[in-house]
């Protein structure tokens, strides 16, 4: 029973340390809050959704053709006018034909008005395709927006991130020249009791104030350098500086589960398809034009002729005939039916709008072709550059090690009179320009890392699981 239960102790350990390193995170997680920060504030992204929105209201808009469109309409209209006319009366007989008036010539006045309202309703029922292709254009080219503003966020993560890592390096810096500086001011404190009991000369002095001298320069530019890269975070960010402050992590490099990537993934990459997809459907728009355009319609109205006045003069048996209405109205005058449209000759419109579309589907599969191609290969030179900064922080790792011996040998060596204080401060330089290097070469492999992820549209999904 307590062999059973320490298998099942052991298997749970073995299994939690499978799931920590699984879990691995690729970066502190004191970065995810500014990384958020800098998605949710940027200007560039809000303004691409921007677009994808107006672009999904365009296809809302194009879907509503298919819907009935009703419209009610009024109108009232008083009418009067003057005229002559003359006809001849003939009579047709078995005899032949009598004419009895001949160009008889009569006057008239009219006058009178009408009024009318009603209501008319329209639905399409066959566009000729041309308004479900465009549905299908507009919702593809709101999902290319959405997919570019996508890129736009691994974009900024990675600047979020490499100018963070930039800050960090001179966190490191600091230290380092605080570290020269301690050992330095102990190597003065010795030189000075040396010169007092007349083993050293000012000299060495000299060298050793002259070499601190120049670590307060560099502190001075580290301050400088620092300043600038919180601004710049800050408008990244749109943090305070105490939020950017407060982002403190170490710089450990970044090591990859394995970086087989391909450009699947790329949000411009899946762009450009949308793109494609979108002048295609283009197309079966521009060539629906072609065809005919069904329609229901119906109509209701009222209808009334008031106070209308017809008079005319001349007449065959009378002077003058007056005909009066004091109202005649139609409710309702109803109607209802089918119509078709076809345009049979447009100029040659239509033609050249599907030779215009044809040319952009040509043209975005050339920039989709053109992309993979240099995709593709920028992926490869990021594998290969961050196989390398692998290899080269290795070196650079064990580079600080033989420095630092060399420059602890050297201080023992110094107090004992072996070697210069030329010497002495040459190890110390090779130990400060090593250990710089190192931490500017970790710098330099997390970066290629990112580049990698980001390469292969897998950025964000990575850093933020």
């Amino acid at each position: 029973m307590q062999k059973t239960n320490f298998i099942a102790l052991t298997g749970l350990l073995v299994l939690g340390i499978t799931n920590q390193v699984c879990a691995q995170q690729y970066i502190s997680p004191h970065l995810i809050k500014p990384i958020k920060s800098a998605i949710s504030s940027s200007y560039k992204l809000k303004n691409q959704l921007a677009e994808a929105s107006k672009s999904h209201l365009a296809m809302e808009e194009v879907q509503g053709k298919k819907l009935p469109s009703v419209s009610a309409n009024a109108a009232y209209a008083f009418f009067a006018n003057k005229g002559s006319f003359s006809n001849t009366l003939m009579v047709t007989g078995s005899s032949g034909n009598i004419t009895l008036f001949e160009d008889l010539d009569r006057d008239l006045t009219n006058h009178g008005n009408i009024a009318m309202a009603g209501i008319t309703g329209k639905q399409i029922i066959f566009s000729g395709l041309q308004i479900s292709s465009a549905v299908k254009a507009l919702q593809e080219k709101t999902d290319a927006e959405k997919y570019l503003a996508q890129a736009t966020e691994e974009s900024i993560a990675l600047d979020a991130i490499t100018t963070f890592d930039q800050l960090m390096l001179l966190s490191e810096v600091e230290k380092l020249i605080e570290d020269s500086r301690k050992r330095l001011n102990k190597e003065d404190e010795y030189v000075n009791a040396a010169i007092n009991n007349g083993l050293a000369i000012p000299y060495d002095r000299d060298k050793i104030k002259l070499a601190i001298l120049e670590l307060e320069a560099k502190t001075a530019e580290l301050e400088g350098n620092r300043a600038l890269l919180k601004q710049k975070l800050q408008t990244l960010t749109h943090l305070d500086a105490t939020d950017v402050d407060s982002v403190v992590y170490s710089l450990d490099p970044i090591m990859l589960a394995e970086v087989s990537g391909t450009i699947e993934n790329r949000y411009e990459i899946k762009a450009l398809r949308s793109s494609v997809n979108a002048y295609q459907y283009l197309l079966k728009k521009e060539k629906g034009a072609a065809l005919p355009q069904v329609f229901l319609f119906g109509n209701v109205a009222y209808f009334n002729l008031f106070d209308s006045r017809l008079k005319l003069k001349n007449t065959l048996l009378v002077e003058n005939i007056n005909f009066n209405i004091n109202t005649f109205n139609l409710l309702p005058a109803a109607f209802i039916g089918v119509g078709a449209k076809i345009d049979i000759y447009s100029g040659g419109h239509i033609k050249h709008k599907v030779k215009q579309a044809q040319l952009d589907i040509d043209i975005s599969q050339n920039k989709l072709q053109d992309a993979t191609e240099q995709l593709n290969l920028l992926l490869s030179k990021n594998k290969v550059t961050y196989n390398t900064a692998n290899k080269v922080t290795s070196v650079k790792e064990q580079q600080i090690k033989v420095a630092k011996n060399n420059n602890e040998s050297a201080a023992r060596q110094y107090r004992e009179g072996l070697i210069s204080i030329t010497e002495r401060l040459a190890t110390e330089n090779e130990f400060f320009v090593s250990s710089l290097a190192y931490y500017m070469q970790i710098v330099e492999q997390r970066k290629s890392a990112l580049e990698v992820l980001h390469a292969s549209g897998n950025l964000l999904s990575t850093i933020l699981k």
